[in-house]
């Protein structure tokens, strides 16, 4: 058997690194913008709140393109916020931000999100760390026991990848591949699309079929649907992937309603065929009923 794994919010815990990249936006916003903290933070929610009332319009938008809903993953906030307010929400205080922004030297929301995001994220990790999920280690051995073999394929590079695994005393190995800059995100072209519960998601990603055509893999496992799954699902469907592949969500408590529920509809329409709330359990998964 092989499994092909994501590996952020798979393998490690993100959420309190999302929570710490919005706070400390909020606290350069009420900075530079001379706002109190608690204003910051509230027209943050509110802005936020907005963008998810409609998710197909905010997200991840590398190259032009939405690659994944705002609704998919905490990770996604500033931007979908940044982008909120280039694109002219009119939520309370949004016209204050934009022209606080442009005050401080910014052409645009999105511009000034960008060079607050990276070091953000490098503070938590600096100060916070970056360690896989509890019982990974004894996971990975039981996996390699039973003779399934493990890719990761991830956005991030591959020497992440293995400085993480070597942390944890994870050695790469035949029953353990990992592929790094996978660019699951790189969306070629406008179209094809499939809908998935309403939810319009872009399927011309070149970079990740090629990786999925090459692996073959029996079961893909994900945290977020578009970026994902949504790829396998349509290869599933359209016959360049097996019909028995599993499709499975890594599901936290805050994972989109819209992905969850997949799992109630027929496998011929669906991107998720069942859910898991640790990456633990793909032990069971092997085991079979």
């Amino acid at each position: 058997m092989k499994i092909l794994s994501d590996f952020d919010g798979v393998w490690t815990d993100q959420e309190g690194e999302a929570r710490f990249i919005n706070e400390s936006f909020t606290l350069e916003v009420a900075s530079d913008l001379g706002l109190s903290a608690e204003d910051a933070r509230s027209e943050f929610d509110g802005f936020l709140r907005a963008a998810h009332a409609a998710p197909d319009r905010h997200g991840w938008w590398p190259r032009g393109f939405l690659t994944a809903f705002v609704d998919e993953d905490e990770l996604l906030a500033t931007g979908a916020v940044c982008r909120y307010l280039d694109d002219g929400g009119d939520a309370p205080g949004a016209e204050r931000w934009r022209v606080g922004i442009r005050r401080a030297g910014y052409g645009s929301a999105h511009e000034y999100g960008s060079e607050k995001f990276g070091p953000a994220m490098r503070t938590y990790l600096r100060d916070h760390g970056h360690g896989l999920v509890e019982g990974a280690r004894g996971l990975c051995r039981r996996l390699r026991d039973a003779r399934v073999e493990l890719v990761i394929v991830s956005n991030s590079p591959t020497s992440k990848l293995r400085k993480l695994f070597n942390d944890a005393g994870i050695e790469e190995s035949e029953g353990l591949r990992l592929v790094g800059d996978a660019r699951k995100w790189w969306i070629e072209n406008d179209e094809p699309r499939a809908e998935f519960s309403g939810r319009s998601v872009h399927l011309d990603r070149p970079h990740y079929r090629q990786i999925l055509t090459r692996e073959q893999p029996d079961l893909v496992i994900g945290d977020v649907a578009s970026l994902d799954l949504a790829m396998p699902a349509a290869m599933r469907r359209e016959g360049a992937l097996q019909p028995s592949t599993q499709l499975v969500l890594r599901q936290s408590p805050n994972s989109a309603a819209w992905a969850v529920g997949q799992i109630a509809l027929d496998p011929s329409e669906r991107l998720v065929d069942r859910c898991v709330s640790s990456v633990v359990e793909l032990e069971d998964l092997v085991k079979g009923p």
